[in-house]
C-alpha cells in the first residue's frame, strides 16, 4: 500500500446544493465543524448541509494526517472496501502486501497502518455537524423558504442517521449523538437501538426529501433523497429483522418507478461515471468540481494496472477459482455476462512502457492475476481521474433485499421475481426451487454476484451472523463476541470513561 513517491491528497469541497453556496464552501476546510458560522441568509444554509456530506464522503474514504496526527496516512486508502468487502474471503492480494494480508486475516489491531479505519472521528464530526444544521437553520429567514428550509433539515436528518447507520454496520454498537454541543463523555449503545433511531431518523425526513433534484444524476443521486432515505430504512429494519417492514419500504421504492435496473451495456456508465437510473445514492470525485486523488482516495488504485494506471502488478484481486465459485454459471457455459463486465485480463507480454491491451477472455491471466475491473478510468496509465463514484445504494441491491425479506416473510413467489429479474438481466437462467430457505440462500449468494467489490458483502455476512463461514481466521464463537466488527480506536477512551471495547477486541490485540 505505501509508495516510495510522496502522497498528494487534494480534495476540494464540492458545491452538492449549486453554485449559491460555493463561495463559502471555499472558506471553510471540510474537516472542521463549523459553529462560528454566521447563519444568517439561505446560502449560509445549503453551505452547511453540503459541507455535512463532503465531511462524510471523506469519512467513506478514509482518515488522513489531516484529520489526526495520531495517523502515518498521508492520503486516504478507500476504507470503504476495507470495512465492506475484505475480510469476506473472496479476496487476495497478488503482490502480498502486508497491511491487506492483515486485514484479510482480521488482524485489525498489530499493524499501525490498519490503525485509521478504527477510528470514527470523520462520521461524528459529520454527525456533529448535521446537529448544528438542525439546531441553527429553522431561525434562518433571509433567502430561505418554509419549502426549502423543511428540504435541508430532512437532508440533515437523513445524513444523521446515514453516518450512524455506517458506523454501526462497522464497529456494531456505538455512541449516539443527537446534540450540537455535545461535551459528554457518550457510552456505546446496542446496535439495535442504534438502527431504531436510524428507521426514525428516515420517518422524519422521508416527506420532505424529493425524488430527484434539478441538475444531473449524478448531483442529485450524490445527495439526500426519498429513495435513499426509504433505502437506508430498509437496510436497517433488515438488521433489526422486521421483514414485513423492510419489505413494505422497499415496495415504495419500486413502486415510484424513479430507478431501475439497466441493461449490462450500460454498466460502465453506471459504475464508472455513476449517471445511471439504478443510482440510488453514490458518492463520487468531480474533477469539474476541483476534487480529485492522486493515487490513494479511490479503491481502484489498488486492482487496476496497466493500462489503466502504471502499476505492474495486482495489490487486489479475486482469483480465478473463486471467480467461477461465484458465477457457476459462467463457469458452465460463460452465459453470466457479469464476469466480462467485472473482470479484464490485460496482455503481460506488451511491455509496461506501452498500454497493455485488455484480452478477449477476461479470465486468460491466470489464477492471481485478474484485474477487478468494475470501476475502470481511462487508460492513461496514471492516478489521476479517479472520478468512478463510491456506491453506497443502487437498485439492484434493493431488488435482491425486497426478495431476502420477502423469503423469510414466505412469500416465495414475490422472491423469485425480484431474485429473477437480476439474474434475468445477467443472462442466467431463472431460479425455480420454491422452498423458502433454498430461495434465501440463492439470494445472498446472487447478492454476492451482482455486488461483488461494492462494500456490501461484509455487512450482509455479519447481520446474519456469517461471515466466519466464509472467513476462515474468524471463528463462530468469535463472531458471537464481535470479531465482525472493527475494533474501536484508542482515540476513542480518551478523557471518556463511558467507552468499552467490542468484547472480543479486548482479548485479541
Amino acid at each position: 500500500m505505501k509508495n516510495k513517491h510522496s502522497i498528494i491528497i487534494c480534495i476540494v469541497l464540492f458545491s452538492l446544493l449549486g453554485e449559491s453556496c460555493k463561495k463559502w464552501l471555499d472558506q471553510l476546510p471540510v474537516n472542521t465543524v463549523t459553529e462560528d458560522q454566521a447563519w444568517k441568509t439561505g446560502a449560509d444554509a445549503e453551505g452547511a448541509v453540503a459541507a455535512a456530506f463532503a465531511i462524510f464522503r471523506r469519512a467513506l474514504s478514509g482518515l488522513t494526517k489531516d484529520d489526526t496526527p495520531a495517523t502515518t496516512r498521508n492520503g486516504s486508502w478507500g476504507d470503504y472496501y476495507f470495512w465492506g468487502d475484505a475480510r469476506s474471503g473472496d479476496w487476495i492480494t497478488p503482490n502480498d502486501d502486508g497491511d491487506w494480508k492483515a486485514c484479510f486475516a482480521n488482524h485489525l489491531i498489530e499493524r499501525t497502518e490498519l490503525e485509521p479505519m478504527t477510528n470514527w472521528r470523520l462520521f461524528y464530526r459529520a454527525i456533529e455537524q448535521c446537529n448544528l444544521v438542525l439546531e441553527k437553520i429553522p431561525a434562518i429567514t433571509d433567502g430561505l423558504t418554509e419549502d426549502k428550509k423543511k428540504q435541508l433539515l430532512a437532508e440533515a436528518h437523513f445524513l444523521r442517521a446515514l453516518a450512524h447507520f455506517y458506523a454501526a454496520r462497522i464497529w456494531g454498537d456505538v455512541p449516539v449523538n443527537l446534540e450540537a454541543r455535545n461535551v459528554k463523555p457518550l457510552g456505546r449503545e446496542p446496535l439495535n437501538d442504534v438502527m431504531k433511531m436510524v428507521v426514525e431518523e428516515a420517518n422524519i425526513a422521508i416527506p420532505d426529501l424529493p425524488w430527484k433534484y434539478d441538475g444531473t444524476i449524478k448531483e442529485s443521486m450524490s445527495r439526500g433523497t426519498k429513495g435513499a432515505a426509504l433505502a437506508m430504512k430498509a437496510h436497517a429494519l433488515m438488521w433489526l429483522k422486521d421483514y414485513q417492514g423492510a419489505s413494505d419500504t422497499m415496495k415504495e421504492i419500486m413502486n415510484a418507478n424513479i430507478f431501475k435496473l439497466v441493461p449490462i451495456d450500460q454498466f460502465h456508465n453506471l459504475f464508472d461515471a455513476g449517471e445511471s437510473e439504478e443510482v440510488i445514492l453514490e458518492m463520487y470525485y468531480d474533477i469539474k468540481k476541483g476534487e480529485y486523488a492522486d493515487y490513494y482516495g479511490h479503491i481502484m488504485t489498488y486492482y487496476l494496472t496497466n493500462p489503466y494506471t502504471s502499476r505492474s502488478n495486482l495489490t487486489l484481486a479475486v482469483t480465478k477459482s473463486r471467480i467461477l465459485e461465484i458465477y457457476p454459471d459462467y463457469a458452465r457455459d460463460k452465459s453470466d455476462k457479469r464476469v466480462p463486465a467485472f473482470f479484464e485480463s490485460i496482455d503481460f507480454s506488451v511491455s509496461a512502457s506501452e498500454l497493455r491491451p485488455v484480452l478477449s477472455d477476461p479470465l486468460a491471466n491466470g489464477e492471481r492475476a485478474i484485474m477487478f475491473a468494475k470501476f475502470r478510468k481511462v487508460k492513461d496509465r496514471s492516478y489521476s481521474l479517479m472520478e468512478a463514484p463510491v456506491p453506497v445504494f443502487r437498485y439492484a441491491d434493493i431488488v435482491l433485499l425486497k426478495a431476502e425479506a420477502d423469503a423469510r416473510l414466505g412469500n416465495v413467489a414475490e422472491a423469485l421475481t425480484n431474485l429473477n429479474a437480476v439474474r434475468t438481466r445477467a443472462g442466467i437462467p431463472v431460479f425455480t426451487r420454491d422452498d423458502a430457505p433454498t430461495v434465501i440462500e440463492e439470494v445472498l449468494e446472487e447478492r454476492r454476484r451482482e455486488l461483488i467489490g461494492e462494500f456490501q458483502r461484509v455487512y450482509d455476512l455479519v447481520r446474519l451472523g456469517r461471515l466466519h463461514e466464509f472467513n476462515t481466521a474468524i471463528t463462530a464463537d468469535g463472531e458471537k463476541n464481535g470479531a465482525g466488527f472493527y475494533p474501536v480506536s484508542d482515540e476513542a477512551f480518551a478523557n471518556n470513561p463511558n467507552m468499552e471495547q467490542t468484547y472480543y477486541w479486548q482479548f485479541n490485540q
